[in-house]
């Protein structure tokens, strides 16, 4: 069985909300969860990525496929100074204060890796580390000179596997705490020179 690593694709957009969803340790779900009444959570999340223009959009993703079946995702773009994305009408804005430890964390300057994350039987099989490969090319090819993340810190796997890889903390903050959010603790922005 061949891997593929490709450009994602609006039909795509199913996976990278789960993507994102798996990736984010409940902080998608904070913003989004019954943002539409009647709908699921991933199926409101879907919008994000068909908002063409905005780093959200489905063009700043790569899927990793097997057999033509995806098995995971990344989701990365770069990241300036100024705001690239209009405000989301379906985020309420009493639920943007989870977000600080993340805006306070900026990665300015650099290709910022969003969300990478694997459907379950993916896993242990070090696909995970070719789409970071893949991730930093592509940052390469842009001409920026560094890779950055966010992590919570008592997601033991995801760290143990950006340390391995060369990224180091660059800083910290105190997640904001959430009955969504799956993590506690300290939110991690690391970086890679490459």
């Amino acid at each position: 069985m061949e891997l593929t690593i490709r450009s994602a694709l609006p039909r795509d957009i199913p996976h990278l909300a789960y993507i994102w969803m798996e990736a984010t340790g409940g902080l998608i779900e904070a913003l989004y969860k019954g943002a539409i009444p009647g709908r699921q959570t991933n199926e409101i999340v879907e919008h994000v990525f068909s908002r063409t223009g905005t780093t959200g959009c489905y063009s700043n993703a790569i899927v990793v496929e097997e057999d033509g079946k995806v098995l995971g995702g990344l989701h990365a773009y770069p990241e300036k100074e100024e705001a690239a994305n209009p405000p989301d009408p379906l985020i309420d804005e009493s639920r943007l204060e989870v977000l600080m430890p993340f805006v306070e964390l900026h990665p300015t300057g650099s290709y910022y890796i969003f969300g990478i994350a694997l459907y379950p039987e993916a896993r242990n099989r070090g696909i995970a580390r070719r789409l970071l490969d893949h991730a930093e090319s592509n940052a390469k090819s842009r001409g920026l000179c560094r890779i950055s993340l966010h992590v919570f810190e008592q997601n033991a796997a995801a760290l143990f596997l950006y340390r391995h890889l060369g990224y180091e903390e660059a800083d910290r903050r105190p997640s904001v705490v959430h009955p969504c959010l799956r993590y506690d603790g300290d939110v991690l922005l690391m970086s890679k020179t490459l």
